[in-house]
């Protein structure tokens, strides 16, 4: 069954679509925002960082679901990623992707609940079950997240479970936090509020802009890790945050005539690009 308001999505991106070359070359072109600098130093006492990071987190981090088109370009590794994803996520750990093709079928369907998660590739009729949510994501694109991590990620927020630690202002704008699990989390300040443009974590830096909304509508995720350098940019647009999902949204019907994948095809493919070459051009 296909996920709730997916339909929705669709025909309002159909009515977008003649904007799509202006969007395209703002995007790539003179209109795409430049990287925004990050302080660097020892900065100066942030007494109320505690009050700041709850009033942040309350702010715009409350989201129980989110459902979004991404318009995803960059390289994972040695391969170059590109290509449009329906996707929608739930707490606690629940996910739906849908590659978008040019046109027909979509080029695979993805879903994952705690404990299982299984990939269809319609227009091959291939498929893969495991428990792993994380294993099939990481070879699919590339990167190894979880579903809660890649809501937290595109949302440019953290677990509310999460605490601020230490504090540094620089200036009047910008200020930085140490959390309980070990992420630094840079803010800024955008119009009247302050707003989370940063994280590093784990190995990774988030970064956020286009920031008129409750959600970022560009994400830039880089990494130089050991198993490959990572530089990933994510466009969010037909966003919709704590929709009510029925629970079939995470489930899909595999047709009893479906060829098996394994992760090592899967991972050998490329990063997505075996899916949705060619999607958004």
């Amino acid at each position: 069954m296909r996920f709730m308001v997916v339909q929705e999505i669709r025909i309002a991106t159909r009515r977008l679509r003649v904007f799509g070359i202006v969007f395209l070359a703002c995007w790539t072109g003179a209109c795409a925002s430049h990287r925004q600098t990050l302080p660097l130093g020892p900065g100066s006492p942030f007494p109320d960082f505690e009050e700041a990071f709850t009033e942040v987190i309350t702010r715009y981090c409350t989201l129980n679901t989110l459902l979004a088109e991404l318009r995803l370009s960059g390289r994972v590794g040695d391969s170059r990623l590109r290509g449009r994803v329906l996707a929608g996520l739930a707490e606690p750990g629940a996910v739906r992707l849908e590659g978008l093709a040019p046109f027909g079928p979509p080029a695979f369907i993805f879903v994952a609940q705690p404990g299982r998660a299984a990939l269809l590739m319609p227009r091959e009729s291939r498929a893969l079950v495991g428990p792993s949510a994380i294993d099939i994501v990481g070879a699919l694109t590339g990167i190894a997240l979880t579903p809660d991590d890649l809501r937290y990620v595109l949302s440019g927020c953290l677990p509310e479970t999460v605490q601020a630690r230490t504090g540094v202002a620089y200036g009047q704008d910008w200020w930085t936090i140490e959390t309980s699990d070990g992420s630094l989390v840079y803010l800024r300040r955008v119009g009247d509020f302050r707003r989370i443009v940063a994280i590093r974590r784990s190995g990774w830096l988030s970064e956020y802009s286009e920031l008129s909304g409750r959600v970022p509508a560009q994400v830039r995720l880089t990494s130089n890790s050991a198993s490959g350098a990572v530089d990933l940019t994510v466009l969010l647009s037909q966003v919709r945050i704590n929709t009510t999902l029925d629970a079939a949204t995470f489930v899909l019907d595999i047709p009893p005539d479906a060829v098996p994948i394994t992760l090592s095809e899967l991972r050998a493919r490329g990063p997505l690009r075996a899916s949705v070459e060619g999607a958004g051009r």
